[in-house]
């Protein structure tokens, strides 16, 4: 059996965006977007949402053959790049699971959406900086996802607490990523989103990653000397509201720990039992 073009240009399990498609099969237009619709109703190839397709892997069910979310994270806008939860994800060589969100920053803004049971979310970032690219394999399929480095990713993180982990699910990727973390880095990246508060998270961070992380107690010290003096709210434990269908936790009424010397005041479910854990 003779396949379409479409597998001349690309590989089968390929994720492939409409332009590219437009390059490889010098055609423009509703011929393209005719040829294209063709392909998905004989099963050549199937949308992900408009403008994005995967090739169907010959002799297999799309529907077990499922995507791996960081290729499609890296086609969905030009200059994006994964970031918050799912970038640390990536560090920890993990794959976000069903219902998972795959947090995409990008300048230009997509529309969030579902497919394969995750959600890809729209995040935006006013700076675009500490970027690294990785190569990763999708079955015998190499391709590149720019990312923020492991150090960008905590701060994110850390700053964000909506895109973040719960937290012990932040401890967890961090400690299962065996990366080496640069702390000099850390906190000029700290330093550079211009927020006292923010310190405070990351002394409390940093104050549980001491001893995996061998943290010398004067840094510890350098950060308390910059959080900020008022008693800080880090509702992290929301972001793991936000994945439950139907849940509404927009005015929580939930019982608050306070640590004292970080002048944090977190949800209890993230307090001493979570921690331990």
């Amino acid at each position: 059996m003779k396949l379409p073009k479409i597998f001349e240009h690309f590989r089968q399990g390929q994720i492939f965006t409409i332009d590219e498609a437009r390059e490889k099969l010098q055609t423009t237009g509703n011929t393209l977007r005719k040829r294209l619709s063709e392909l998905a109703a004989r099963g050549y190839i199937y949308p992900i949402r408009q403008g994005l397709y995967r090739v169907s892997t010959i002799g297999e069910n799309p529907e077990k053959a499922k995507s791996c979310p960081f290729a499609i994270a890296s086609k969905l806008t030009p200059y994006c790049y994964v970031g918050f939860q799912s970038s640390l994800q990536l560090h920890a060589q993990e794959i976000p699971a069903a219902q998972d969100i795959v947090y995409v920053v990008s300048p230009s803004k997509f529309n969030s959406f579902s497919f394969e049971g995750r959600f890809y979310f729209w995040c935006q970032a006013p700076e675009a900086h500490g970027l690294e690219t990785q190569f990763l394999k999708d079955g015998n399929i190499e391709f590149p996802v720019l990312v923020t480095n492991f150090e960008k990713s905590v701060v994110d993180c850390l700053k964000r607490p909506a895109h973040s982990p719960p937290f012990c699910d932040l401890l967890r990727l961090c400690k299962t990523s065996a990366h080496v973390p640069d702390l000099d880095k850390i906190i000029r990246y700290g330093t550079d989103c211009n927020v006292s508060a923010l310190f405070n998270r990351l002394g409390f961070f940093l104050d549980c990653m001491k001893e995996f992380w061998d943290i010398p107690s004067e840094l510890l010290l350098q950060v308390e000397q910059r959080i900020s003096r008022k008693q800080t709210e880090w509702p992290i434990a929301f972001a793991q509201a936000r994945k439950e269908k139907n849940q509404d936790f927009s005015n929580p009424t939930i019982d608050t720990h306070s640590n004292s010397r970080w002048k944090i005041q977190f949800t209890r479910e993230e307090t001493a039992e979570s921690l331990a854990m």
